[in-house]
C-alpha cells in the first residue's frame, strides 16, 4: 500500500481513537524506563544519565510513563504528544503517582515553535515516536538545538529489519523477507473505526546516524537489544524486569528473539 506520510491532524485522530484500548491492553511500568516491547528496561541497560534536578523532555510521550518514572527520580519533566486522549491518561497517572509532569499537546514536527522554542534540556528522550514523524531529520535537528551543551538525546526508533515480512520458506523454517533495505515499506495502520490511517516509517541505521551527524550530535552508544527471556521467566519476574509488554507482544516473542524490533541511539550535544 502506498502511503504519502502522516499529518498532525490524521495522527491525532488515530491516536485519540486508540488511546483507551492501548493504555488498557499494554502494561507500561512507571518503575523503570522502557525502550520497547519485551525489552529490558534501563535498570538493566543503564543508558540514562543522572537525572535528579535535571530538565527532561519526552517526545511522543503517549501517557508519559517514562517521564513519570524520571519525575519520581527527581527530574523536571515536560512530556509532549499530539494526542489529547493519551495526555489525559498521562495526567491521571501522574496524579496517581503523586508527581508533577508538564503534559503539552505539541507535535514533534513543530518542536521549536510555540512554548518550547526558548527551552533547553539536559535530557531529551523518545521511545518509538520518530517512526511517525513527517520529517525525522528535522525532529533530530530540533532535538539537538533544544539540548544544553553536553545534554543527552536518548532515541529509540523502529529497527529497519522489523519492516520485513515473515515468510514460511519450507521444511518448518521461516525468515524475514526485506525487498529493499534502502527503500523500506511503511507499516500502515488503520484506526479502530477504519476511518483514519497512520504509518510507522523505517530507515537504514546509517541514515539515522547521518541525520545525527548533520545535527552535530556525538553518538555514544548504539544498541539493538534482544527481548528478555519471557518463556523462562515467572510472572513475578516479568512484572519486575519487563517494563513494557502485552499479550499481543508476548505472542510475537519468537520473532522478536530473532530480529531486533528497535534500535537505540544515545547521543550527546558537543
Amino acid at each position: 500500500m502506498q502511503f504519502n506520510g502522516n499529518t498532525d491532524k490524521s495522527s491525532a485522530r488515530y491516536w485519540d481513537d486508540l488511546a483507551q484500548l492501548y493504555q488498557k491492553e499494554t502494561r507500561i511500568s512507571t518503575c523503570d524506563f522502557h525502550y520497547g516491547p519485551l525489552l529490558p528496561g534501563d535498570s538493566i541497560l543503564g543508558l540514562l544519565p543522572p537525572v535528579p534536578q535535571r530538565s527532561c523532555l519526552e517526545i511522543g510521550s503517549g501517557a508519559g510513563q517514562n517521564s513519570i518514572f524520571l519525575a519520581k527520580q527527581g527530574a523536571q519533566c515536560i512530556a509532549i504528544d499530539i494526542s489529547e486522549e493519551q495526555l489525559a491518561h498521562g495526567r491521571k497517572l501522574a496524579a496517581k503517582e503523586n508527581v508533577e509532569v508538564d503534559f503539552r499537546c505539541v507535535s514533534m514536527d513543530s518542536l521549536r515553535e510555540g512554548t518550547l522554542k526558548d527551552c533547553a534540556f539536559d535530557l531529551i528522550h523518545s521511545s518509538y515516536a520518530l517512526p511517525f514523524a513527517a520529517d525525522p531529520a528535522k525532529v533530530i535537528a530540533d532535538c539537538a538545538a533544544l539540548l544544553k551543551p553536553n545534554g543527552t538525546l536518548l532515541l529509540t526508533t523502529g529497527h529497519p529489519l522489523y519492516a520485513g515480512e515473515w515468510l514460511d520458506i519450507g521444511d518448518g523454517e521461516d525468515g524475514v523477507f526485506l525487498p529493499n533495505y534502502f527503500q523500506l515499506e511503511a507499516d500502515v495502520r488503520m484506526s479502530m473505526d477504519d476511518k483514519t490511517m497512520n504509518a510507522a516509517q523505517y530507515w537504514p541505521i546509517s541514515q539515522i546516524a547521518e541525520w545525527m551527524h548533520e545535527a552535530d550530535l556525538v553518538i555514544e552508544r548504539v544498541l539493538e537489544p534482544a527481548p528478555m527471556p519471557i518463556p523462562k521467566m515467572s510472572e513475578t519476574e516479568i512484572l519486575k524486569q519487563v517494563p513494557y509488554e502485552s499479550k499481543g507482544w508476548r505472542a510475537l516473542y519468537d520473532q522478536l528473539a530473532r530480529i531486533p524490533v528497535v534500535v537505540i541511539f544515545k547521543c550527546r550535544r558537543a
